[in-house]
């Protein structure tokens, strides 16, 4: 009878899916959301037979006619209604994966600027992404940075070494605006190719405040626009430096020629593929894998489970070599903040008390730049305690 009712079910395929064909990759996207899944070729072969009219038994019939590859109606029923039903591509009573949640990686954020708002902002940028003007632009900003670094750069560790405190409030709304304005550069990139986009936000990654934007439907683009549009915020951030040195050159303010070498050094930082930076992204699909981290760690775990299996491939054997040395980073990062640091997760509660006694007593004046080294600990402790109430909360909730 269980047989029976398998054969004559129907798959029923969402009305919102679009399935995007590049690079020789097939790309899952909907029509109500920005969420984007990759599926190889034998799948889509197999969804290529649901038009909501076909049985399953009509199905892994005509598939098996035509392919090599033969399947039975139990595999066919776990990948469509399980597999396939929790991404919600076909219609299935389990429970779905929730396409507003956050990446993992991505704690306590929130949206600032919504996507239409982002989008009447982005609208003015969009001429910069010309193929002839996009290329000159970047080497002339290139160039303008890496000559003002060279010939500047005793100045410039002069000035970082003796901040005014006039300047550092503008030191720091000048990093938001080069930090929205990378962010910024993706969404119009992704605007630029006929891509939606959302808003732009902000969150928490590794314990660091960072700015982001939601361009996941980039996927849907081949690989040069994928790149254009990972590096647009690098681009969009260099223009903003150069345009600094100009008008720093201009008044003769030579202290802010600290934010461009600054920016420099983050950029260097963004191109780095071993945390999830721009660098990240483009290795991501240089190499077709959508979940480089994952991807990297399963086949690492793989080593031990299962000794032998498919690892001398190429492609594993990268794999594993990129795995051991970003999770050598992330744990040296990890060790540096909260070891290693003097304001580290062990000397914060001592370290913050004994500076707001101070402060009562009038033994220190108040110091922004003392206070921000507390930012990674404190932030650290409020994760942790949402943590802890979060395990509360359903624990007592069963």
């Amino acid at each position: 009878m269980m047989k029976n009712l398998l054969h004559n079910k129907i798959p029923i395929l969402n009305s919102n899916v679009i399935i995007h064909h590049r690079d020789n990759e097939y790309i899952v996207g909907f029509k109500d959301n920005n969420s984007h899944l990759k599926i190889n070729n034998k799948i889509y072969n197999l969804i290529g037979y649901i038009d909501n009219k076909r049985s399953l038994s009509q199905i892994v019939s005509e598939f098996n006619n035509a392919f090599e590859i033969k399947i039975n109606i139990d595999f066919a029923y776990d990948l469509l209604y399980n597999t396939l039903g929790y991404y919600n591509i076909i219609e299935s009573d389990i429970k779905k994966f929730d396409t507003n949640k956050p990446p993992s990686y991505l704690k306590l954020n929130t949206i600032l600027i919504n996507d239409k708002f982002t989008k009447i902002i982005a609208k003015p940028f969009l001429f910069l992404f010309e193929n002839v003007l996009l290329t000159i632009t970047t080497l002339l900003c290139l160039a303008t940075i890496l000559i003002t670094v060279i010939t500047q750069y005793s100045e410039i560790i002069s000035s970082i070494k003796h901040i005014p405190t006039k300047y550092f409030i503008i030191y720091v709304n000048l990093m938001i605006v080069s930090s929205f304005l990378h962010e910024l550069g993706h969404s119009a990139a992704t605007y630029r190719f006929g891509g939606k986009h959302g808003g732009i936000g902000i969150g928490f990654y590794l314990f660091t405040p960072v700015l982001y934007s939601d361009v996941s439907d980039a996927w849907k683009f081949n690989i040069k626009k994928r790149i254009i549009i990972n590096l647009a915020g690098i681009y969009f951030e260099l223009i903003f430096s150069a345009a600094l040195i100009l008008f720093a050159i201009i008044t003769g303010i030579k202290a802010l020629l600290i934010i461009p070498a600054i920016i420099f050094i983050k950029t260097l930082f963004n191109l780095n593929p071993f945390f999830r930076t721009d660098g990240y992204w483009i290795l991501s699909d240089l190499i077709r894998s959508p979940n480089l981290r994952l991807a990297s760690n399963a086949i690492l775990k793989n080593i031990f489970i299962k000794p032998g299996a498919n690892i001398f491939k190429r492609k594993n054997i990268f794999l594993i070599i990129y795995a051991l040395i970003s999770n050598a980073l992330i744990i040296m990062l990890l060790i540096t903040l909260f070891i290693i640091n003097p304001n580290s997760l062990t000397t914060f509660p001592n370290d913050a008390f004994i500076y707001l006694t101070d402060i009562i007593n009038n033994r220190i004046k108040f110091d922004l730049v003392y206070i921000s080294k507390f930012l990674i600990p404190l932030t650290f402790y409020y994760l942790l305690i949402r943590l802890i109430i979060s395990i509360f909360k359903k624990y007592f909730s069963k």
